[in-house]
């Protein structure tokens, strides 16, 4: 029948309980969580993702829904550089299949450290998971071991062309050879590597890979901060440690702006009240996002995200 609860009681149970223990691990951790709109001026510049427009009933522009509450928090994060969290809903388009949807329950933490922002942010990761579950403490392992044990390359040095044979098997050597560097990748990782990853934190990513993640060096190769948490092949949480150079994050968002047009995809305005935060000033922290949905289906052994979720999004 339409309209009819998608989840069972059973499971909203568990979603209840779940929702009770990240807000009771955060505040044992003093952070303070707070509302954020979810109507933003600007939409999230990252080429893979498409916001949802709002009008008003006179056909006016007003905005786009939230692809997630980042560009609320950290501008909260420069007024009040305290430990901050959200919990709520956020909205892509065009997102469909056994583990998306195009409504879904985020969570959204930043936390302000001085001394080792990026370990930090692993293992708050590692212990959010060790303590709300019944998974072992997620094991660390870098993007460059992985990509070299699947692939037998260099994932920062490797070229494009070394990368289209390999995506040849999953697209056909046409398509792979029309894509570019990062395109590879996220089909690569996607379809070979991932699904192998059964309790992870993959961390420093390629560089053209970095989105709003800082640069930095290991082993003499430039990679990006970012640390993602895997459980059971899904992708559950994805984290950054937080750039906050404004000049270097208005040239990101125009790399975006022209991705975007490579792609042919829409054109979207630069988040202006992002850049004025960044001017601001943010402190050094790191900020994490977590499909709440997501990690409720790997924790109840779901078949589908819309088992764990109330009411999918389109009814």
């Amino acid at each position: 029948m339409m309209g009819r609860p998608t989840a069972s009681i059973e499971m909203l149970e568990a979603r209840a309980s779940l929702l009770a223990g990240l807000r009771s691990f955060f505040e044992a951790r003093q952070s303070l969580e707070v509302d954020v709109p979810v109507i933003a001026t600007a939409p999230a510049s990252d080429p893979w993702l498409d916001s949802f427009t709002v009008h008003d009933p006179a056909g006016i522009h007003v905005g786009y829904l939230l692809t997630s509450p980042e560009t609320y928090l950290k501008r909260m994060l420069s007024e009040y550089p305290y430990p901050l969290h959200s919990i709520g809903k956020a909205y892509r388009a065009n997102e469909a299949g056994p583990n998306h949807s195009i409504e879904f329950t985020m969570l959204e933490w930043y936390r302000p450290t001085v001394i080792s922002p990026f370990e930090e942010m692993i293992c708050e990761m590692q212990d959010l998971i060790e303590t709300l579950t019944e998974f072992s403490r997620p094991e660390v392992v870098s993007y460059r071991d992985l990509f070299i044990s699947f692939f037998g390359l260099n994932p920062h040095d490797a070229e494009a062309k070394e990368l289209v044979h390999f995506a040849s098997h999953q697209l056909g050597s046409k398509s792979a050879a029309a894509m570019d560097l990062d395109s590879l990748f996220n089909v690569l990782f996607s379809t070979e590597i991932e699904p192998n990853l059964v309790n992870h934190i993959v961390v420093d990513f390629p560089v053209i890979q970095s989105a709003l993640a800082r640069i930095g060096v290991v082993n003499g190769e430039s990679v990006a901060k970012r640390a993602e948490l895997y459980i059971s092949g899904s992708e559950i949480a994805n984290g950054y440690y937080e750039l906050t150079d404004v000049v270097e994050q208005s040239a990101r968002f125009e790399m975006d702006h022209q991705r975007r047009e490579t792609l042919h995809r829409p054109i979207l305005p630069a988040d202006q009240a992002l850049l004025d935060a960044l001017t601001k000033g943010l402190p050094e922290s790191y900020g994490v996002a977590l499909g709440v949905d997501r990690l409720l289906k790997v924790v109840t052994n779901a078949r589908t995200l819309s088992e764990c979720m109330t009411f999918t999004g389109h009814l």
